[in-house]
């Protein structure tokens, strides 16, 4: 089957289904899923990607070694090639020679992925002409205030000029070229993906999401600070030792594409062949490690389940890392701990208890939390007089670790308050799903959604509530 005629979403799927087939000491060599990393240059920092604390030195691949590797493909029966791995592929000058010969050689499907902010007319038109198969546009926000902050850049606007360029050309030209976006949730993003197909339907011919994850397992902190809180996956299947080919700026074949230390590879093929290569040793006891669930000590055992632990290169000699990898968050942390994201939070807090801090911890994972306090007026009108006044909640939930500022919630319609802030995030318990705060709910996802604000609903923190606390104290003091 031609590439073309498997679509995104599929070619995602299979990288983690159950494949029986594959899993053996010696699968067949893959037909599909061969990465060549042109060079390790990126002008982006995606929170999510290695490449911004990565060690290793910034290179270009040798031609000469490159086109010596898509013949030997080739010729072991290979037909899909990508240009890209670490690195922007754009940033290498010589992208369409790399292309033009992958299609003289015969693959009959060549593709990229891209940031697109360097996706000018001039250089698409140069790798579509170059015979280009298909081009994937990796844009990880659907607004830019939320892109500049997951990508590291302001490149917005630009990258959907350069989109909407391509899908132009494509039109009037009759190219027949595949043009995607795939947008990597996290759980700052994943309730937007409504955004995405309303910005990209229209020019593209599909848009396809994948969680955010410790790919390669150089990035453990994603579990804390990116994991979307819709993923629930305890372990994850992994097929690239048994059906991708990666292959690094310096000519070694890795287990993984998304290699930025060269940790994972298995082989040197500026000495050893493709072929022998893929059937080594030391490819086949990393297949044997797969099968048997033992890797431990490997990248690979953080990616698979989940786990931040200790980390050592495969082949060290080739690796830029000598010891144990050092696995430092402190960049993404930064990243999100002083982001210019705010986080509205509305409650009462007459009586402070567990779900109140529980909903201000969940707030201060998206951002600044900012409380709308429920004044004393706004209290009775549904409920008795509170406990203690406005004030005097206020120096409470001030003091509360997380909360950056307190502002007074007039009514039960959180509208007013939240059209002036305009919040990235709407932070509110379950419990207004049904009841008399369903409508105010409703309203308030119908204005968070004009600046695409997000509202977040956490669990409900079962067994306690002020109420509760009141009628429990009332029946004691009897």
């Amino acid at each position: 089957m031609d590439g073309k005629d498997i679509d995104l979403a599929e070619r995602v799927r299979l990288k983690k289904a159950d494949r029986n087939e594959l899993y053996s000491l010696h699968p067949p060599f893959p037909v599909s899923n061969f990465l060549m990393e042109l060079s390790n240059l990126c002008n982006h920092a995606c929170i999510f990607c290695a490449h911004q604390k990565m060690q290793r030195k910034p290179r270009k691949i040798d031609k000469a070694l490159a086109f010596s590797i898509l013949r030997q493909a080739y010729d072991l029966g290979t037909r899909e090639v990508g240009f890209y791995a670490t690195g922007e592929p754009f940033l290498n000058p010589e992208l369409p020679e790399y292309i033009a010969e992958a299609k003289r050689i015969g693959y009959t499907y060549v593709y990229l992925t891209s940031n697109g902010s360097l996706a000018t007319p001039e250089k698409v038109d140069a790798i579509i002409n170059a015979g280009l198969d298909s081009l994937k546009f990796s844009i990880n926000a659907p607004s830019r205030k939320l892109y500049a902050f997951i990508h590291g850049h302001d490149h917005f606007d630009r990258v959907i000029e350069h989109l909407r360029y391509v899908h132009e050309m494509r039109e009037k030209s009759g190219k027949t070229f595949k043009l995607y976006v795939t947008g990597i949730l996290t759980r700052f993003t994943e309730g937007l993906q409504w955004k995405w197909h309303e910005l990209f339907d229209g020019l593209c011919d599909q848009v396809v999401f994948k969680h955010v994850y410790n790919q390669s397992g150089y990035m453990p902190e994603i579990e804390e600070y990116l994991r979307c809180d819709c993923d629930k996956e305890v372990t994850r299947r992994c097929n690239l030792p048994f059906d991708a080919i990666s292959v690094t700026q310096e000519g070694y074949l890795s287990i993984e594409n998304a290699d930025y230390e060269n940790m994972l590879v298995v082989a040197d093929l500026n000495t050893t062949s493709l072929k022998d290569a893929w059937y080594g040793e030391t490819m086949t006891n990393m297949r044997r490690r797969f099968m048997e669930d033992k890797l431990e000590g490997t990248l690979c055992d953080g990616c698979v389940h989940h786990t931040h632990s200790p980390a050592r290169a495969i082949l060290p000699e080739y690796s830029s890392v000598q010891g144990e990898y050092d696995f430092d968050d402190s960049l993404v942390r930064n990243r999100v701990e002083h982001s210019d994201l705010t986080v509205y939070v509305p409650m009462s807090a007459d009586i402070v208890h567990p779900g109140h801090i529980n909903i201000i911890q969940t707030a201060r994972r998206y951002g600044k939390v900012i409380v709308g306090l429920f004044t004393d007026e706004a209290i009775a009108s549904y409920k008795k007089q509170p406990l203690m006044s406005y004030e005097q909640r206020k120096i409470v939930v001030s003091n509360i670790k997380g909360v950056s500022e307190v502002i007074p919630q007039h009514t039960r319609d959180y509208d007013e308050n939240i059209s002036k802030l305009k919040p990235d995030f709407l932070i509110h318990g379950k419990d207004w799903r049904t009841g008399p705060l369903s409508s105010f709910r409703e309203k308030s996802i119908a204005t968070m959604a004009e600046w695409d604000g997000q509202v977040i609903e956490p669990d409900y923190t079962e067994g306690v509530s002020s109420s509760d606390i009141k009628r429990h104290a009332a029946a004691v003091w009897k």
